[in-house]
């Protein structure tokens, strides 16, 4: 247990290093990419302006120090305003549209994670079968599909028939951000309905993508687990297929899936510009991509500040995951 908890203040140390740098290079890029001063004035600001303006916010200084600057801001809770979305702090603004994106991936993870467990499982011990069949040619389609295609046809087919809707108009109070949520607590029931229609469009296309991804991948380590000689010999010592294939080959494979669930968590916060293009729900995802192309810096670096974390983050969650799992992964000896 010390060396595992060595092991974890260790990773912990390295991540906040992995979050600065990457910070601080994405900080670096974007000030390159343009000047941040542009945000704040136009073509007619007087010269004797711009150059107080750009005193006040520190932009006259070299990048390490208007980084540092920046850094100061982030620890009281400051993060700017998003010159994209009309000068709105940034901070306000993440409270705001971040719930949209959570909503969305954490449903979807709910769905997919036990879905696909179970199937990929099957469909790995029933090799060859109508059902693996079934299951490779649906995990195909779904991976194959570009994800703005599918919800295309989905909107195409749906959203005439109202089981959709793009432009909901809720009545109930904000509380936690995500309208299903908020919805259940003030007893909405119309507000509800409406709620998990502007939700199921968006639901759906994660879904398929999600289920194709986690049902192949778990299905192919499963099945190249099963071919291993333990397999053979613990099958030749008495043990029954059942247990050997959830002892020991269901619990081998879990570890690239474990891997992939970690990935999809750093993502529950990025959010999903495609899809929120799509079905008109505006997220972290659509905001970053509007905040990208208009050179908004702030929202950029409070964005890539977020996505950093969580990715960071996902890793180390993975890392110790991988040796509870798997007891052949050690953290490393203990001096």
């Amino acid at each position: 247990m010390k060396v595992l908890h060595k092991y974890i203040l260790k990773r912990l140390v390295g991540s906040f290093v992995t979050i600065s740098i990457i910070i601080f290079v994405v900080f670096t890029i974007s000030r390159m990419a343009g000047d941040p001063i542009e945000a704040y004035v136009t073509p007619e600001t007087p010269p004797e302006i711009v150059e107080l303006i750009r005193k006040k916010y520190h932009l006259d200084q070299p990048i390490p120090i208007q980084f540092i600057y920046w850094l100061q801001g982030v620890a009281e809770g400051d993060l700017g305003r998003a010159f994209s979305r009309g000068e709105q702090p940034v901070t306000e603004m993440i409270a705001r549209y971040l719930p949209y994106s959570l909503e969305l991936n954490i449903y979807s993870l709910i769905l997919t994670l036990p879905l696909s467990f179970w199937i990929g499982t099957k469909a790995a011990i029933k090799k060859d079968s109508l059902f693996d069949h079934l299951t490779r040619l649906f995990a195909i389609l779904g991976r194959c599909l570009p994800g703005f295609f599918t919800g295309l046809l989905i909107l195409a087919y749906l959203y005439p028939t109202g089981w959709i809707v793009v432009d909901p108009r809720f009545t109930f109070p904000r509380v936690t951000g995500l309208p299903t949520i908020d919805a259940l607590l003030d007893r909405d029931w119309a507000g509800l309905l409406e709620a998990i229609k502007y939700l199921s469009g968006p639901l759906i296309t994660s879904f398929i993508g999600g289920f194709a991804s986690n049902t192949r991948i778990l299905r192919s380590n499963i099945l190249e687990e099963l071919s291993k000689d333990y397999i053979n010999t613990g099958k030749a010592k008495g043990l029954s297929n059942d247990y050997v294939e959830k002892k020991y080959a269901r619990r081998n494979a879990m570890i690239p899936f474990i891997t992939l669930l970690g990935m999809r968590f750093a993502g529950m916060l990025s959010g999903s510009a495609i899809l929120e293009a799509v079905f008109n729900r505006v997220g972290v995802g659509s905001i970053s991509a509007a905040a990208a192309s208009a050179g908004d810096h702030n929202t950029i670096q409070a964005f890539t500040m977020i996505y950093a974390t969580m990715l960071v983050l996902a890793n180390l969650i993975i890392d110790i995951t991988y040796g509870f799992i798997d007891p052949r992964i050690r953290y490393g000896e203990e001096k």
